[in-house]
């Protein structure tokens, strides 16, 4: 197997893993808005195909909306994820981060606009809902889950 493929393969086992743990965390909102967040922000943008970004954006949507049961599973958090994930997507591809600074504050809009447009695709699909506190999670776990993505996502400049 090619280096190429070895990569791709493990990163899908990566993917599925994360997933796995997404909808066994579901008694826990908290830790299940991060891995939420790692996966789409984190995981997804790595994919370079943005077919596999948005089906694995997709995926954690639907997996956090059967997991949460104050969420009704309309679909609003998968779009919001691919829509985020796709805009996260091409923007690393057209101006891909030198540094560790510069990637976290991409990552940080990328959470803020990640909550304002899944909680919009939501009150679209559903209705009024409550927001919770998995936004905040995942600014306050950025130490832990950011060094994991910046390793997996490797800069083309640093391939």
């Amino acid at each position: 197997m090619s280096q190429r493929g070895a990569t791709n393969v493990r990163r899908g086992l990566v993917a599925t893993f994360c997933l796995v743990i997404l909808y066994i965390l579901a008694p826990w909102p908290g830790p299940q808005a991060v891995l939420h967040a790692f996966i789409v922000l984190g995981l997804a943008p790595e994919l370079r195909s943005y077919l596999n970004c948005t089906l694995l954006a997709a995926a954690a949507g639907w997996l956090l909306e059967l997991g949460l049961r104050t969420y009704a599973g309309m679909g609003g958090t998968a779009l919001g994820n691919m829509a985020c994930a796709l805009l996260l997507w091409y923007s690393l591809s057209i101006s891909p981060p030198e540094k560790h600074f510069t990637y976290y504050l991409q990552i940080v809009l990328a959470i803020a606009l990640h909550t304002f447009v899944v909680h919009f695709c939501v009150s679209l699909a559903s209705g009024i809902h409550s927001w919770g506190y998995g936004w905040q999670w995942s600014l306050v776990l950025l130490p832990v889950w950011g060094p994991i993505a910046w390793r997996l996502y490797r800069p083309p400049h640093m391939r």
